[in-house]
């Protein structure tokens, strides 16, 4: 269906025989009136120009249509092209499209046979030739009718058109594999912020679902880059137009250039859906979603007629757009402002969790299996904190993991990644991935991120001069004007206007690549990189350096700060020496910690605090620790973070004993910073140093407090150096390790990883809990043991035998959940 002129018609195509011309020109003089009323559109392959091809302006037509009339007869029945027409139209009904096919009987044949148990309704009335009718034109009248009154009928019917829905369902990430929106969405977080601010103490108040959203009758909704704006916008489009009592129109603003107008709103009705326009805009608490908005003069006026038309309006635009243009714009004074965050732990497992169910794994999902892919992603969401938890971001980078490895193996699977996405910003910008196109774009990003990495550090929050900076490429490289507009496009370009990366893993990836390909020339500046590692923007460059690099005078930098990080302090080992101290607290834990609440509900209790949406910007990355000692706790931290980058990328390039050093370095650094926080003689002095600042305060209770803390300390650095050796590849060798030490603190950091490489309990885990259990007889080790172990239980669904004999084991009762 179309619109000419505001009015409504549909599309008519003759489906004939040729020996039957006569009787479609009669057809034709039959429907004169409705084509007079400009509601009907007919066309026969006579309308096809000379030189135009027969087949493509046929097929053509029959997408368009909305009624096929069969001029049925034996004739019709014995053509092959009649009868593919036949079929095509039965396969478009079948698809989903809104169309009508009515067979006109014109003389005696074998019509039913032609229909089979295809039971359409014919005309003339009860499927009588026209030709047996003593007058044509009794027989032609009923034909009008019956045409008219399917033509009332499509006025009449609003449903959404098959193409326009597949365009709303579609994914914008990459993906082997069609994925339909509806299939993978999540609820995001969103915050609503009061029109009355004086009304909440809140500066914002959750949005817990739809419902809620859709109470508000005008809503700006902004997020930051790839935050899922427009996926959420098509969401609540599908899920309106589901809700047959909500009419709904969806518009995305880019596409409007011209004055703001109703035509806007009816052509995209008509795109949209099929029906009558004029009839569907006179329905009740019409609702309206435009995506994208800009501050252009059209925009604001569209907005403007908007409000007389439909009862909601929901916007979607960039958060800069937003705070630019539109923040305390009295224009938009009764529009209610709403944020999208990052997902949230919990939100990001059910995000994994569908996509996973959709892949052609043919064993079952367990929930260690999640873990291990939870453990890929938050590899780079949160340990790099450059990728915001982001829908699109989380399912590229499965995605990327299961159908886009590389090529060129100089670059690490992680780094991978994050090429992916760049380059598909790059193509997506209209830069041809065909030619050397893309070499001459990362070329020129990595020189402009180093110039940009200069610039900051001679004079820190001073930029660049965009323009001056390519007049000085030019002089050793070649960028066309062309590549250089496509890396700015709006859109997907890579660079902002002003000559930065538009987000921070852009830029810290060509420097990277930029250091891994000049290393040499730049020793220097590496080297004070890895020195200073607890700089985090140093330690973003050396990530990205080492996902480029083959260099290992790199990586043996990096391990060698690390070796000499608090080099005077001895590694804890977690015998009962050591542990003794937190005797007091540890007896205070309960002996059972098993939960009677089902593992989802654990699993989305343990989440549900975790990364609640906070991007860390660009400009917090740059924070500088001036004591020694604590430059070296950070330089631990951060370094045994790149350590694990190393240990997940290229343990297939290292030798099985440079695996073990970097294995025992790792732990061993971590158990230093246990050691800081262990005696008797710390706890006793830190808690009287606070008891001295505080008097007040009971010094047992202090003493208990700093036992806590030690204890949470313990365990944190013991939980990261296993997150940091918890390659499932090289588990063998961990486990090589953890036996040549035979100590505690080593014994749990094998146990701890043994657990977080299995996808559910066995009985494997079982024997090595036993042993542990006989071979540390002492509180401390045997509490931490048990306190892990039912962790696990509670987030993980295992085979009840193997539960009850690990339960049985702990000393505890076995808890059956649902």
């Amino acid at each position: 269906m179309k619109i000419n002129q505001n009015d409504f018609y549909v599309n008519l195509f003759y489906s004939y025989s040729h020996k039957d011309a006569r009787y479609r020109q009669n057809m034709e003089n039959a429907l004169a009136q409705l084509r007079t009323d400009g509601m009907l559109k007919d066309w026969s392959d006579l309308n096809i120009l000379p030189g135009q091809s027969i087949s493509e302006k046929i097929r053509e037509k029959m997408d368009e249509a909305d009624i096929f009339v069969f001029l049925l007869s034996r004739d019709f029945i014995s053509s092959n092209e009649c009868r593919k027409e036949w079929e095509y139209a039965k396969q478009l009904s079948a698809e989903g499209k809104l169309i009508f096919r009515i067979p006109i009987i014109l003389r005696d044949c074998l019509w039913l046979d032609l229909l089979g148990k295809d039971d359409v309704k014919a005309l003339p009335d009860d499927g009588r030739p026209i030709a047996n009718f003593d007058s044509e034109d009794t027989a032609w009248l009923q034909v009008s009718e019956g045409i008219k009154a399917v033509v009332n009928q499509l006025k009449k019917t609003c449903s959404l058109k098959p193409e326009f829905r597949q365009e709303m369902e579609s994914t914008e990430f990459l993906s082997l594999q069609y994925v339909k929106l509806q299939d993978i969405f999540v609820f995001p977080t969103l915050l609503y912020y009061p029109l009355q601010p004086e009304e909440s103490p809140l500066k914002g108040e959750k949005i817990k679902d739809q419902t809620e959203l859709l109470a508000k009758e005008y809503v700006l909704i902004h997020g930051e880059e790839m935050s899922g704006k427009t996926a959420f916008g098509r969401h609540l489009f599908l899920s309106l137009v589901a809700d047959t009592s909500t009419p709904v129109l969806h518009i995305d603003l880019k596409e409007i250039t011209g004055k703001a107008d109703e035509r806007i709103f009816s052509r995209a009705y008509y795109r949209q859906f099929s029906g009558d326009y004029s009839l569907w805009k006179q329905q009740p608490n019409k609702t309206l979603i435009l995506d994208d908005l800009s501050s252009r003069s059209n925009h604001i006026e569209l907005i403007e007629l908007a409000k007389g038309l439909f009862e909601k309006i929901i916007i979607t635009l960039s958060s800069d757009t937003f705070y630019s243009f539109f923040k305390d714009d009295p224009r938009f004074v009764d529009f209610q402002e709403v944020s999208i965050l990052p997902l949230t732990q919990s939100q990001q497992e059910t995000l994994i969790r569908k996509r996973l169910s959709l892949s052609d794994r043919v064993e079952p999902i367990t929930d260690g299996f999640v873990d291990q892919i939870e453990r890929h992603v938050n590899s780079i969401i949160i340990s790099n904190k450059i990728v915001p938890r982001y829908p699109f971001f989380v399912l590229s980078i499965l995605q990327t993991y299961e159908g886009f490895m590389p090529d060129d193996l100089s670059i690490t699977a992680y780094g991978h990644c994050y090429y992916v996405l760049i380059v598909a910003s790059l193509v997506k910008s209209g830069i041809s991935s065909e030619d050397n196109a893309i070499d001459t774009s990362f070329n020129f990003a990595g020189n402009l991120a180093f110039k940009i990495y200069q610039t900051r550090k001679l004079q820190a929050g001073s930029s660049l001069d965009l323009r001056e900076f390519v007049d000085e490429y030019n002089k050793t490289f070649v960028i066309p004007e062309a590549i250089l507009h496509r890396l700015q496009k709006e859109d997907y370009g890579i660079i902002n206007s002003e000559g930065s990366f538009r987000t921070p893993f852009m830029y810290y990836f060509f420097l990277g690549r930029f250091f891994s390909k000049n290393a040499k020339k730049h020793k220097a500046i590496i080297e004070e990189m890895c020195e200073q590692s607890y700089v985090s923007s140093n330690y973003l460059t050396l990530l990205f350096i080492i996902h480029h690099t083959n260099d290992d005078e790199i990586i043996d930098d990096i391990l060698l700060w690390t070796l000499c990080a608090l080099d005077t302090v001895e590694p804890a080992k977690l015998d009962p020496d050591e542990t003794s101290s937190l005797k007091g607290f540890v007896d205070m834990l309960p002996v059972s910690i098993l939960s009677d609440n089902s593992v989802e509900d654990e699993r989305k209790r343990e989440r549900q605090d975790i990364n609640e949406g906070i991007v860390e910007s660009e400009n917090d990355m740059e924070e500088q620790i001036d004591e020694d000692p604590v430059n070296d706790i950070y330089r631990i931290l951060k370094n045994n973070e790149i350590v694990g980058q190393i240990l997940r990328n290229k343990y297939g390039s290292l030798e099985r004993l440079k695996i073990k050093e970097v294995i025992e370095i790792v732990a061993d650094s971590g158990l230093r910073l246990v050691k800081l926080s262990l005696g008797e003689e710390f706890i006793t002095d830190t808690a009287h140093y606070i008891h001295q600042k505080y008097p007040d305060h009971d010094l047992e209770e202090i003493k208990r407090f700093v036992q806590f803390l030690s204890f949470v300390w313990t365990m944190e650095n013991i939980e990261k150096i296993v997150g940091t050796v918890n390659v499932p590849e090289i588990r063998g060798i961990v486990q090589e390790v953890v036996q040549q030490k035979s100590i505690p603190a080593y014994d749990l950091i094998g146990y701890f990883n043994y657990l977080d490489s299995v996808e559910e309990l066995t009985d494997g885990i079982r024997q090595e809990l036993r042993v542990l259990l006989k071979k540390h007889n002492d509180f401390f080790l045997q509490r931490v043991l048990s306190m892990r172990t039912q962790h696990y239980m509670n987030t993980h669904r295992s085979k009840t035998p193997i539960e009850q004999a690990v339960c049985s084991l702990l000393g505890i009762e076995h808890s059956y959940r649902p």
